[in-house]
């Protein structure tokens, strides 16, 4: 191969390498952000705090992560018993309710899956 094909090639890959990543900074990129925690607020009784916690947890590990609960029953169909040592006197006939966003919640706390800037507030009520 003579000198002068072999430096025009040179030429070539060079100056299409250059156009190339042009090229690839010329075109916008789709960033796709993902939050891997957001914030809740949680009031147990008077107690209100801001909590930073994982995307896809509930309300019971919310609340576990935050605060000594104890409960009865299987994970996802635990019922809260005492949160921080206050225990709901079943004889009196009083139960931890848990409300979301104001309105009390249609599913347990392992089953209900917090969102972004969810209220959940806990709180001894009677049936």
């Amino acid at each position: 191969m003579s000198k002068k094909i072999f430096l025009f090639l040179v030429f070539l890959v060079l100056c299409f390498g250059c156009a190339f990543i042009q090229y690839k900074k010329s075109v916008p990129v789709n960033k796709v952000t993902t939050s891997f925690t957001f914030s809740v607020t949680q009031t147990v009784g008077k107690n209100k705090q801001k909590i930073q916690t994982k995307v896809g947890s509930t309300a019971l590990q919310l609340l576990n992560s935050a605060h000594k609960v104890v409960t009865k029953g299987q994970k996802e169909n635990a019922f809260v018993t005492a949160i921080d040592g206050y225990t709901a006197n079943s004889e009196n006939k009083e139960f931890w309710a848990f409300y979301v966003n104001g309105k009390q919640a249609e599913v347990g706390a392992g089953s209900y899956v917090i969102k972004n800037h969810d209220t959940i507030e806990w709180k001894i009520e009677t049936y």
